[in-house]
């Protein structure tokens, strides 16, 4: 009976660390397209109990691991269970799970290294406690004789489970608590540098190290003795309990310190962000007043427009007589009056603004330059959340563009709409150099100062972000494309 009480339980507390590792993993992209949304949690889960059953019960399993007798001769044969549990339930995860290597290896040894850290901060405490009860359970038994042998070891057994109860218990809990507070830093979704994920990654790694070395000196056999440790070193139960607090306290920092910073990065993309929407705003001002200021003037002279031309044709009446100056006259007005037309009609004076000043830029710059642009007007999308990606994504295009020193240089903006999707695509030629960061693979400026550029890609996502999209880029020969999805925004 007690033997099968054990292996209950044994199986729930596995069970229950199963889960915390699902809770870890549960936000990673699933790699299989299971019908069922829980599947790759519950193989994940089944893999994690079933190995440790294997490892604990099988007995062809402790005969590879520990000879014929199939019991440990020494602590430092308990590392091999962990090690194999380990790296099996990694190359499940790696195996079900559609996400960076690096960062399933973090979330993994951190999972065991805060359970073996949990095991060794309370095992001195438990044990203290459990000798305590056994060593009132023999006094009452042998010193007060209140009761007789049988109940002994029937007190016995009632103490050795429910200190087990209690021990494993307060370790479930607490690794719930430690990985709700890592959680609550870290999110699986999303993308971390890789210096980022091998900076939380060391404190984790210390940790299952620090586990790992204790394991080899917890207990040996010396003839027909055990010797144990924490009886041979009395301060270890001190010691070992302190360093596995802080190896913990570590890794709930590591995580909280990295949240910090990258909220401090974002905060400081976004004031960039809000300076680029300053920065046009006045330039969409300023070109407004200029285009406004440019009609005026020609109210204000049309009434000498018109005089001098009734003077030109007065001077031209005669059949024979030259016209060219009053030709050159109107072909200087009709280029005035081109200077103040649209082109293009988006639907949004914003939009109009940016794509004339492009159209005028891009003419300056001999290069071709094509729009279809429609202000979506019915997608609660702001205007200068528009302005910013395309002022961001047509700046980068020119600057690519005026670098190429062969071929057609040529710019296409386009845009269309799928029902609640909004695309933008700008197309334009280069001279196919392109650089990449060399930790994330992200494309970076090949300006020379790149401490002061290549905040234009990331102020776009930043914008797609706010509408629940991306920002895409694609490279094929000598022409980069940027595809931009923007949702429609409900107002709650």
């Amino acid at each position: 009976m007690k033997a099968i009480l054990y292996v209950f339980l044994d199986v729930t507390i596995y069970v229950v660390q199963g889960l915390l590792l699902v809770m870890l993993l549960k936000a990673a992209q699933a790699r299989f397209p299971f019908k069922k949304l829980y599947t790759n949690h519950a193989i994940l889960l089944i893999q994690y109990v079933a190995m440790q059953m294997i490892l604990h019960y099988s007995n062809m399993v402790k005969s590879i691991l520990y000879g014929n007798r199939m019991i440990m001769n020494n602590s430092r044969q308990s590392i091999i269970p962990v090690l194999v549990s380990m790296l099996i339930t990694f190359a499940v995860s790696m195996l079900l799970l559609k996400e960076e290597r690096l960062k399933i290896v973090y979330y993994v040894v951190t999972f065991y290294s805060v359970i073996e850290l949990l095991k060794f901060a309370c095992n001195p405490i438990f044990l203290w406690i459990f000798e305590k009860r056994m060593g009132l359970n023999q006094y009452l038994c042998v010193d007060k004789q209140m009761y007789g042998e049988k109940m002994f070891y029937a007190a016995a057994s009632v103490v050795e489970i429910i200190w087990n109860l209690l021990f494993n218990f307060t370790i479930l809990f607490f690794a719930y608590k430690i990985i709700k507070r890592i959680k609550k830093y870290l999110e699986m979704k999303e993308a971390y540098q890789k210096s980022e994920l091998i900076f939380l990654l060391f404190p984790s790694v210390i940790g299952l190290l620090l586990c790992l070395m204790i394991r080899s000196m917890m207990f040996w056999v010396d003839g027909n003795d055990m010797q144990l440790l924490l009886n041979n070193r009395p301060e270890m139960n001190f010691l070992i309990p302190c360093t596995s607090l802080l190896c913990i306290i570590m890794i709930i920092l590591a995580a909280k310190m990295l949240r910090k910073l990258i909220d401090e990065s974002n905060k400081k993309i976004e004031v960039s962000v809000y300076q680029d929407r300053i920065k046009e705003m006045e330039q969409h001002i300023g070109e407004i007043e200029n285009l406004y200021a440019g009609i005026r003037g020609m109210k204000h002279d049309m009434k000498n427009y018109i005089a001098d031309m009734d003077a030109l044709m007065n001077e031209a009446s005669g059949k024979h007589s030259d016209q060219t100056a009053l030709k050159q006259y109107l072909d200087s007005l009709q280029t005035s009056v081109e200077q103040l037309d649209m082109k293009y009609n988006t639907g949004n004076p914003v939009t109009d603004v940016i794509i004339q000043r492009y159209v005028q830029l891009t003419k300056k710059n001999h290069i071709d330059f094509q729009a279809d642009f429609i202000f979506p007007s019915d997608m609660n999308i702001e205007a200068f959340d528009l302005s910013i990606i395309i002022n961001n994504a047509l700046d980068n295009a020119l600057e690519a563009c005026k670098r190429q020193k062969e071929g057609n240089k040529t710019i296409e903006l386009n845009a269309y709409r799928r029902e609640n999707m909004f695309f933008i695509v700008i197309k334009n030629s280069f001279d196919g150099t392109f650089a990449r960061n060399r930790i994330d693979g992200r494309l970076r400026t090949t300006k020379p100062d790149f401490g002061n550029h290549g905040l234009g890609l990331r102020n776009i996502e930043v914008c797609a972000e706010k509408y629940y999209g991306k920002a895409e880029t694609t490279i094929r020969d000598k022409e980069f494309e940027l595809a931009v999805m923007l949702q429609k925004r409900v107002e709650l």
